[in-house]
């Protein structure tokens, strides 16, 4: 017989059902959705108004919880404080 499994069939994991937004600072974090196709990279889920939308599976729990780890995203007031610091070496270097 055939065999069903493409050259992708290794990096495809199981898709469930139902995911929910994990992606940080996204608008509808937390909220739970269907899941209306799986992918390796991207899902396309269903809103509860119906509309369908896709996200970057890396978004979502679809493969488990993901371990915490230090914070990517830099706040403003740390922005900021890099930004006098580069004003300051600036200056000394001038001078």
């Amino acid at each position: 017989g055939t065999s069903s499994h493409n050259r992708y069939y290794h990096y495809v994991t199981p898709t469930p059902r139902e995911v929910t937004i994990t992606r940080r600072h996204h608008p509808l974090q937390g909220r739970k959705f269907e899941v209306r196709q799986g992918g390796p990279r991207e899902l396309l889920v269903r809103c509860v108004d119906g509309v369908v939308m896709r996200l970057p599976r890396a978004w979502t729990d679809a493969d488990g919880p993901r371990e915490c780890g230090p914070e990517a995203i830099f706040t403003v007031e740390a922005m900021r404080a890099v930004l006098d610091l580069v004003d300051t070496l600036r200056r000394r270097v001038r001078s």
